[in-house]
């Protein structure tokens, strides 16, 4: 009984002694991982990827990103790699490249960006964003630059320059934007010569839906019951991007029912071509259109005179 009761107090003992050893060691572990954390937050790190891809509208500001956290007395500077050369363009805050859309920007607290103005394709390529640690620690971005299309179409989805409408009909336009790193971010706005079009215009009978969607966007316009007064030409602008147009025309009854549904015409027969022709040589002489003298052209469409949108 006296040997058995010793070897329980000894067996006891022993896994005492391993639970304070293991606990020792786990405070120990933790010790040395916070250690390594301070450690870690005082040396100089990206707050990102090393390798990041970053795609850009032609003409637009490129800003490429190199946050870093930690920075003491080490400084910044940006490079671009072609194949083995290797190209300096900023130190610190100094520009070392003979472009001046190049410069380097700091956006507080860590961000030590490169900016690049009116994005050409000439720019796309690889740079590098580099701290001068030992080693020193290096940030790569792959820049690629594309060019958005920008286009207006019919309801059977061509590209659409110049289009006739009934009056009381509904003129309908759809803008498509393609080629945009993200179409979540663009900014779409129709406009009827100078003026903006939306769901408030004072006209009435407006609307414009947009989806923008990947790298496709997309914006639907309705102009209900269509009048004289809304003739002229018709604008999708984006954002930061371009711009596309549509000559619209909107026309009476008198007009011949091959260009009232469309642009394309049936051949007159010589007597109409006859009556067009007077009445065109009547505008001339009576100088109706004088009221468009601000436009850089006329349009004479028999008995009726339609101006040029101005130039943009």
């Amino acid at each position: 009984m006296c040997v058995t009761s010793s070897l329980r107090r000894f067996h006891l003992l022993w896994i005492l002694r391993l639970t304070v050893c293991f606990e020792y060691d786990d405070e120990r572990s933790e010790t040395q991982k916070e250690d390594s954390l301070k450690v870690y937050h005082n040396q100089p790190h990206f707050l990102h990827d090393l390798t990041t891809n970053v795609s850009i509208q032609l003409g637009s500001t490129a800003h490429l990103h190199c946050r870093i956290r930690g920075l003491r007395d080490q400084s910044v500077s940006w490079y671009r790699r072609r194949g083995d050369e290797i190209h300096l363009i900023t130190f610190g805050f100094h520009t070392y490249h003979n472009d001046d859309r190049f410069t380097m920007t700091y956006e507080h607290p860590h961000d030590w960006r490169l900016r690049i103005r009116y994005v050409q394709h000439r720019d796309e390529g690889t740079y590098q964003c580099q701290v001068s640690t030992h080693p020193p620690l290096i940030h790569t971005i792959h820049l690629h630059v594309v060019e958005a299309a920008v286009q207006i179409l019919d309801g059977r989805g061509m590209v659409l320059q110049e289009k006739f409408y009934r009056t009381g009909s509904t003129i309908e336009l759809q803008c498509r934007v393609s080629g945009v790193p993200t179409a979540t971010a663009l900014q779409i706005a129709w406009y009827h010569d100078n003026n903006k079009l939306n769901y408030n215009t004072s006209r009435g009978g407006v609307s414009v839906k947009t989806e923008l969607r990947g790298s496709i966007a997309r914006s639907w316009l309705r102009v209900a019951n269509a009048q004289r007064e809304d003739s002229g030409t018709y604008y999708c602008n984006v954002t930061q991007l371009s711009a596309a147009r549509a000559l619209i025309h909107v026309v009476t009854e008198e007009y011949p029912a091959a260009i009232q549904r469309g642009t394309s015409v049936i051949p007159w027969s010589g007597l109409a071509l006859l009556s067009c022709f007077t009445s065109i040589l009547a505008q001339l002489f009576l100088n109706s259109c004088s009221s468009c003298y601000k436009y850089s052209c006329y349009r004479y469409y028999c008995s009726s005179c339609y101006c040029c949108a101005p130039h943009r």
